[in-house]
């Protein structure tokens, strides 16, 4: 048994730096034609990935891979504030349940396998993570690094 080194070394892996905070259907949807996705596809492309990811943690046997294509929605709108505002929440609850996995691993095999799945995972959000900043610093929905210190301490 080895001290969890896991939950130092993914200690910020799942912050989202409050890039999913204050959405509404507007800053979550509208106006993103110019990009290929909107913020409200990438929430429940990442809400898909997320469940797979915890569903391979917890030992479950897949009858089938992740279908990258299948997980993307077509629908670029939410249906309700509330259906975005329960994405949300079902998102940070999901990415709390991904650190409580960080902060258990303790025997070297879990460090290869587990430790794995969640890297992966780390890496895929901040990949759309990055997305999300850059749509909403373009809609000016969200702060430029000059202003992040303040922005992330309220």
């Amino acid at each position: 048994m080895i001290p969890s080194y896991s939950s130092r070394l993914f200690e910020q892996a799942f912050d989202t730096f409050k890039a999913f905070d204050d959405l509404t259907i507007v800053t979550s949807s509208s106006e993103q034609e110019a990009f290929p996705t909107s913020i409200w596809q990438i929430l429940q492309h990442l809400l898909v990935w997320q469940e797979h990811q915890l569903a391979r943690l917890q030992g479950e046997v897949l009858a089938k891979s992740f279908d990258e294509k299948q997980s993307w929605n077509s629908e670029r709108v939410p249906p309700s504030q509330e259906a975005l505002q329960e994405a949300v929440t079902q998102f940070k609850q999901g990415l709390a349940r991904l650190q409580t996995y960080a902060d258990q691993i303790r025997e070297p095999q879990q460090v290869l396998t587990q430790g794995l799945l969640l890297q992966d995972f780390a890496l895929h959000l901040s990949f759309h993570l990055g997305e999300v900043v850059l749509i909403r610093r373009l809609q000016g929905s969200y702060p430029l690094p000059a202003h992040m210190r303040e922005f992330l301490q309220t």
